[in-house]
């Protein structure tokens, strides 16, 4: 056979096709992992909602809130000059006066700032950050789609956050509480609004949400039907295995490489600010599931990279899987009495790529996917193909399977050449 009829041969219709569902596969990969974060964290507004709504129980949101809002109303009360005006008016002697004013005005203010921590640490104010984190959601839900009328809006590069609605409400609970100046206060729009993010970006996400809003719930299915689809079809489907576990490794990697320069940036922005304190827990637990699920899909790289290396025909695969398939046959010898299992030979490949089917099935539909998750889901499978290994042919039927040709089977197989190496 000449070299360019085994060339046709490799790179046959099959192969390319494989090629083609690995490359587009791999292009949107990391785009599925953010996407359905996106979908399921921030569009979906009660899982929203149940994400950041208990922050107003953490202690450091409570101190960044009670302080931001103390701050914007002591500094448009001014109640120093009101003290000072009130007590000249009483007293003639304006040393005296000056000497008065300011530590009462000192005492306003921190009577000021207990009332707000009180009433952000109630009850009633968790209505309040309900109703503020309901409404943010939808707001933002209105940027991506490219409108406008909700608390968070586009400005310039700025993603801004109007809290205005919250400090209405703490306006009316001060004068409640006998801070009768607080009702004449106007705070100004820089003490009003909180820059969420910055960056040229934001505007594109528009077109990247309209484009992918409606296959955003089903495109992690998408992308592991595609990948599923690589393997199958490819020549070499230990080797695609590897290649998929790399893809999934490495992309995870540069998700929280990202992540980790997205936090940093936005701590930063709120440095020197009340906030300043509580940024890192707003982002861990905002950005949670995302985390917690590009880890996951790092630890899965990493199964995907052992099995694949494990069952493909290099020599040392081949020497650690020989004392595995030596103990199968000799355990299920015991169990059937030297004959072949229960399960046909013919029916045991298809078995083994449902119990695979079955693992990505189940994290798929993991409510948080975690290391955790891919950990006992990658011993479930392996249990699943040890057992199905177990019922299947006699040991010298396993012994002459292909590793190629019949998956991630713990099969052993002649050695080729280098060319043939994972």
């Amino acid at each position: 056979m000449s070299e360019q009829t085994a060339q046709a041969r490799r790179w046959g219709a099959r192969s390319i096709a494989s090629l083609v569902l690995f490359v587009l596969a791999t292009l949107l990969l990391i785009p599925a992992l953010v996407g359905h974060w996106g979908h399921r964290t921030v569009i979906d507004g009660q899982r929203y909602i149940d994400t950041v709504g208990p922050l107003i129980n953490q202690p450091e949101i409570q101190q960044a809130l009670a302080e931001s809002v103390t701050d914007a109303v002591v500094a448009n009360v001014d109640t120093e000059t009101q003290v000072d005006t009130l007590l000249g008016n009483l007293f003639p002697d304006a040393g005296f006066t000056d000497q008065l004013a300011a530590p009462i005005a000192a005492g306003i203010n921190s009577l000021i700032g207990d009332l707000v921590a009180r009433f952000v640490a109630s009850e009633q104010f968790a209505q309040v950050w309900i109703q503020l984190n309901t409404a943010a959601q939808k707001g933002i839900v209105l940027v991506l789609e490219g409108e406008e009328g909700g608390p968070v809006f586009l400005r310039g590069d700025e993603l801004v956050l109007d809290t205005s609605s919250a400090l209405t409400t703490i306006q009316t609970f001060l004068v409640d509480n006998g801070i009768t100046a607080a009702a004449n206060i106007t705070i100004p729009e820089s003490d009003r609004e909180i820059v969420l993010a910055e960056t040229p970006a934001l505007a594109q996400l528009r077109t990247v949400y309209g484009l992918t809003a409606p296959i955003l719930q089903w495109l992690p299915l998408i992308i592991a039907a595609m990948f599923g689809a690589a393997i199958l079809l490819a020549r070499r489907r230990a080797r695609t295995v590897v290649a998929t576990g790399i893809v999934f490794a490495v992309s995870g990697v540069v998700v929280l490489v990202g992540l980790g320069i997205g936090e940093t940036t936005f701590t930063n922005q709120l440095s020197g600010t009340p906030w300043g304190p509580a940024s890192d827990i707003f982002w861990a637990t905002l950005l949670e599931y995302l985390i917690a699920g590009t880890q996951a899909i790092v630890a899965l790289g990493i199964v995907l990279i052992v099995a694949g290396w494990l069952a493909g025909r290099t020599r040392l695969a081949q020497r650690v899987r020989a004392p595995l398939t030596a103990g199968l046959a000799d355990i299920r010898g015991r169990l059937f009495d030297g004959g072949a299992g229960p399960l046909p030979a013919t029916v045991a490949p298809y078995a083994g790529w449902a119990a695979y089917a079955l693992g990505v099935l189940i994290l798929l539909i993991s409510d948080l996917m975690s290391v955790s998750t891919v950990l006992w889901v990658t011993a479930l499978v392996a249990g699943l193909v040890t057992a199905i290994q177990l019922l299947g042919g006699g040991a010298s039927e396993l012994e002459a399977a292909s590793v190629e040709d019949s998956g991630l089977a713990t099969t052993s197989t002649p050695v080729e050449g280098s060319s043939s190496s994972v």
